[in-house]
């Protein structure tokens, strides 16, 4: 469960950040709508790593990278800055479309573009500090997008005080406590997908990051993270993760998987940052088990401190 919901935090962590230097420069207006486009941008990221770098490093992981100390002070202005706004951030809302492409079922193939396995869309939402939501909503097959019925989409959601992971195969929602030193504050340093609030320093010793602009990236500010621990790595192999300049919206974030060759494409639009009318919305973050599933409450010893789980049914 950690695993996927690693990534699934890089994510979002991803989309903060970005999300920060939005409040300082202005956003798109209602007539200029941010669109999901086809992931031409695959053909200008750089690949997969090969196959000797995909394997699972050890602990602690070997820097993939040298920087020289001008490159290593333009990544700290960036973090810090990231750490500066990120604390204004109150309420977070986007969209975003996903392109998952996967080695076996689509081999790259010279001279033709990747295809992916599947095309889906959804909504990220999170409210500071520590409370947040990932649903896939919607799948497209030839140009037509198809609601996702509940009970199958990939969903989970934290109210702060435990992670709900909504299993489709098993029709179970199934609850992972914080432990009670995580709760009420951002969750930086834990396992779960969290990095929100997280300081420049702390996602240093995490991260080995590098800004990776191509030249003839116009208006855009490409980075790229190597997890330093084989913990982190059973997350993810590396990812890319584009932000345009005009605006400082998040445009693009790939995460390649810790097989080093599968990877997931995200494009993001329709953002909101600090939603002034979020209070006439009800909250997307109160736990809830859809008719038919099962709860299944943690019982781990270090949960028994936690709130009662919520009740079936409830909404």
């Amino acid at each position: 469960m950690y695993a996927r919901m690693g990534a699934i935090g890089l994510l979002v962590c991803s989309l903060l950040s970005a999300a920060l230097f939005a409040q300082t420069y202005p956003q798109p207006g209602p007539d200029q709508p941010v669109r999901p486009q086809a992931p031409g941008i695959e053909r200008r990221m750089p690949p997969p790593a090969d196959g000797q770098r995909a394997a699972r490093p050890p602990q602690p992981s070997p820097a993939p990278f040298a920087l020289t100390p001008q490159q290593e002070a333009h990544v700290d202005r960036v973090l810090n800055l990231w750490e500066q706004r990120n604390r204004k951030i109150k309420t977070f809302d986007c969209r975003f479309k996903r392109w998952i492409y996967d080695a076996i079922f689509s081999p790259p193939r010279p001279n033709q573009p990747l295809q992916p396995k599947q095309v889906e869309a959804g909504i990220i939402k999170f409210a500071a500090p520590d409370r947040g939501l990932f649903r896939v909503e919607t799948t497209e097959k030839d140009g037509r997008e198809t609601p996702i019925e509940e009970h199958r989409m990939e969903y989970w959601l934290c109210d702060g005080e435990a992670v709900y992971e909504f299993d489709a195969v098993n029709r179970t929602v199934n609850e992972h406590k914080l432990p009670v030193e995580m709760r009420g504050k951002a969750i930086a340093d834990g396992p779960l997908p969290f990095l929100f609030g997280a300081e420049a320093e702390t996602l240093k010793k995490r991260y080995f990051i590098r800004i990776i602009t191509p030249p003839d990236a116009q208006e855009q500010i490409w980075l790229e993270a190597y997890p330093r621990s084989r913990q982190e790595a059973a997350n993810f192999h590396h990812a890319h993760f584009i932000i345009t300049t005009d605006g400082m919206t998040p445009f693009a974030l790939r995460i390649v998987e810790p097989n080093g060759k599968d990877y997931r494409v995200y494009q993001f639009y329709d953002i909101v940052v600090n939603d002034p009318l979020k209070f006439f919305k009800g909250d997307p973050f109160r736990p809830h088990t859809p008719t038919g599933w099962r709860l299944m409450p943690d019982r781990t010893p270090s949960s028994q401190a936690g709130r009662p789980a919520p009740p079936a049914g409830r909404r």
